[in-house]
Formats: C-alpha cells, structure tokens, sequence
C-alpha cells in the first residue's frame, strides 16, 4: 500500500557501519522501480518527531536531488507510521566512496574544499525549496542551548568542562547569519565522493537538520580535522585541514569559523557523552562510544582556544 503497486523484496540485510541506525539494503522488484534501495526506519517504538523522523529527512533529500545537489533519489518518504508504526525512507542506493578513499585518490585540501563548495551550492536556496517549507528557524542561541541540555544526559565528569564551555559561547555570540538548511552533523562521514573524478555524489543523514546559520555546519566541518588530535577512532572523518583553510575558502574570518568550531566541540562532546549512556543503560547499544571517552572529555576544553 505504502508503495502504491504490488513488490517482490528478493533481499534484505543491515546496512551502512551500524552508527545510523535502523538501515537496510533491499533488492526490490516492482513496475516503476527494479534494483537496490536503502530503506532507514524510525527505531521501534519512537514517536514519530524530530531525528525520529525519517520521512521528514527523506523529503530533504528529494528535494536536494530534484535540485540538482548531491542527494540520493527518494522513491518513498513517510512520517505517518505506515511501516508497523515507524516513518521510514526508501531511496536508491547512491555510488561513491567514503572519505578516506577519497582522501587517497584527490587528496587533503581537494576533499575538503568540496564539502565547503556543497555548502555555499545548498545555502543559495530558501527553506521553501529544500524540503522545508515550514520549518521555524533556530537561533545560534537556540541551537547552543539544544546541546547544553542534551549534555545533562551525558556522564557527571562532563558537565563542569561543557558548562564552562557554553558560558564562553554565550559571551561571544556572533550576529545571526541568514536562514538556511543545516545539516547539523556535517562532516566528512556523512558524504560519498565520486571513486574517479573530484566531486561529491550524496551527502547522507539529515537526522537534525534544521533552518538556521549556515556556519554551525562548517563548524562541523573543521571540528572533524580538529579531532585529528586525539588517539580515538574518527568517524566523522580527518583531512589535514586547518581552521584557517576551511575560513578562508568559505569566506569566512578565522576568529568567527573558530567560534563556530568550539560551538560544534560542545555538540559533539553533548552527543559523545550522551550516546555512552544511552549505550550503557542497554536504550541503543553501541560499542563505539566506550572508545570515545578521550575525545569527549578533552573536546570542551580544547576547543575554548578557539575562542581566545
């Protein structure tokens, strides 16, 4: 019924490295489509609302692709429960490499130039034609604070260094940029580049995509080279860029892409500490956060360098 035509589902089986959730690899026969899907489901029991929402991130991504950006086709996008009570998204299967595949074929400051170039591709369109055509706007202030109170959820030892943190923000928070898409979790993990040729072919999981300032995502950006630093596994990928590189090919002043990278270290950490315990009271289990203790304590600290 959710597909509209009668199917034949010839495989089924997990997909992706295991930290995106609920995804799946389909073959699938049918009359207007025949070959590999990507199906991602809400988690079982979720109400359907914000990174639960799958049909919502699924709606960006069709309207991304139908621009011309680099986005998956979605054939199915669903926020009404219509699969056992979860929203869901069924998109073709999008060729590319991941980030250090990339790495080796075109190189540091290549890799990295496209993600900022796709930035300034999705900031030349309002919310109306990316997905979004209701979606309130999030102040810098607001998204800040989103964090500050995910990080009363993470392990007691990170609360001081995240507070201490957030106050520094806040002291020297800088004027709001223009509406716009934001990804919320840009970074080099979340793309796929072309194996031959120098260019992005699918930017993936808009999980907390929001309309706000566009340079919280390039906060992301260079947060995810910052953490090169560390001896933890780096999922969001770390071309050897700097701050500097990423400011001046977005057009950007260090101080402010800095601001923009501790603002994106307090994310992190909130997010870090809060995916442990949630790893740790069994609610999503995830091994990986036990190999990410050094990066989340050391995050809120280091970063506020970034501010002086």
């Amino acid at each position: 019924m959710l597909w509209g035509e009668p199917v034949e589902i010839t495989g089924l089986a997990p997909f992706g490295d295991g930290h995106s959730g609920f995804t799946y690899l389909i073959e699938l026969r049918a009359m207007r489509w025949t070959g590999e899907l990507v199906l991602r489901l809400s988690p079982p029991g979720a109400r359907i609302a914000g990174p639960a929402d799958v049909g919502r991130q699924g709606r960006i991504m069709a309207a991304l692709h139908g621009l011309g950006l680099p986005a998956p086709r979605v054939l199915v996008a669903d926020s009404a429960g219509a699969i056992g009570g979860r929203s869901c998204a069924a998109m073709v299967r999008v060729p590319g490499v991941e980030w250090r595949s990339a790495l080796v074929r075109h190189g540091n400051g290549p890799v990295a130039e496209l993600a900022v170039r796709l930035l300034h591709e999705i900031g030349r369109h309002p919310s109306a034609e990316v997905g979004m055509p209701n979606e309130q706007v999030t102040s810098i202030i607001d998204d800040l604070g989103r964090w500050r109170s995910l990080a009363d959820r993470a392990p007691e030892s990170l609360l001081g260094p995240i507070h201490r943190l957030y106050a520094a923000l806040v002291a020297k928070v800088p004027a709001q940029g223009p509406p716009r898409l934001v990804h919320g979790d840009f970074h080099y993990g979340n793309l796929l580049f072309d194996e031959s040729v120098a260019r992005l072919t699918a930017v993936l999981d808009w999980e907390i995509a929001t309309i706000s300032d566009q340079r919280l995502d390039l906060g992301c950006l260079a947060l995810a080279s910052f953490r090169r630093r560390y001896s933890d596994p780096n999922p969001t990928g770390g071309p050897d860029v700097s701050v500097d590189d990423l400011a001046s090919w977005y057009g950007s002043p260090s101080a402010e892409a800095g601001w923009f990278t501790a603002a994106a270290g307090l994310k992190y950490a909130a997010i870090l500490g809060h995916n442990l315990m949630q790893h740790r009271r069994g609610r999503r289990v995830d091994h990986v956060y036990e190999q990410l203790w050094e990066t989340m304590h050391e995050l809120p600290t280091d970063v506020m360098a970034l501010l002086d």
